[in-house]
């Protein structure tokens, strides 16, 4: 099992604070693509950030590859980080003015690569994610889908188990969003890496199995005996159901 969530809660402020998690528990495992949607304020994004080890929980612990994170050293953590767990987040800042081969490298780059294995990965994950036409072009330039998609290229250059991913799709048209789900399943299903997506929009998971719901802080709509695992389909899903 790749990641293991375990009983974990976490809360923002002095006091009782927000709850933001509370007794949240998951299971991913490689080649698996799995969705969570709830509206904002649900927890998604902390629990992405608590998954990544870039914050702890205040209950419960998180597993990787059945290696408690809280017990590794700052250095192990921060070594998963750079080489086994990659994020994309939402509002990720970018570069505008960096070139986009230069952005996906830069990831390889900071680990210690030297250039030209870099770069000639960097292109690799550009042409893997179907964005190679814009290696030679900047960040400024090109489209939005495009951009979703160098993000998830630089996100993949390290080849990663385990790929975080914060609203990849919900800015982007529906064809954009299909386009990007798809890219991500065919990472789970051909590259065995483990995909946890979170975001706001239900409609932009169509691909993810399962689709986890997220409100409070805690999955609801779960079956009896099912606990963290089989929830509500999105509204489009059904519809196409009914149609087919």
């Amino acid at each position: 099992m790749v990641l293991q969530i375990e009983g974990v809660s976490k809360r923002y402020g002095r006091g009782e604070g927000r709850l933001a998690l509370q007794d949240f528990s998951l299971q991913l495992d490689r080649g698996q693509l799995m969705g969570i949607y709830g509206p904002s304020g649900a927890g998604k994004s902390t629990l992405l950030r608590i998954a990544a080890g870039l914050i702890s929980p205040d209950e419960g612990r998180v597993l990787y590859n059945g290696e408690a994170l809280d017990e590794m050293p700052a250095s192990e953590r921060k070594r998963l980080r750079r080489r086994e767990v990659s994020c994309v987040w939402s509002a990720q800042p970018l570069q505008e003015r960096l070139g986009v081969l230069d952005h996906v490298a830069l990831a390889l780059l900071v680990d210690g690569r030297d250039h030209r294995r870099a770069a000639r990965a960097a292109g690799e994950a550009l042409a893997a994610c179907e964005v190679d036409h814009c290696a030679g072009m900047e960040l400024r330039d090109i489209s939005d889908g495009e951009r979703q998609r160098v993000q998830i290229a630089r996100a993949i250059v390290t080849e990663p188990r385990l790929l975080l991913a914060d609203g990849p799709a919900s800015s982007l048209s529906l064809p954009e969003q299909e386009a990007v789900m798809a890219l991500l399943a065919s990472l789970a299903r051909d590259a065995k890496v483990a995909v946890l997506i979170a975001d706001s929009d239900a409609d932009a998971l169509i691909g993810a199995e399962p689709i986890l719901c997220l409100s409070g802080g805690r999955l609801i709509d779960a079956e009896p005996g099912q606990r963290g695992r089989v929830y509500r389909f999105p509204a489009r899903a059904r519809q196409a159901v009914a149609d087919g």
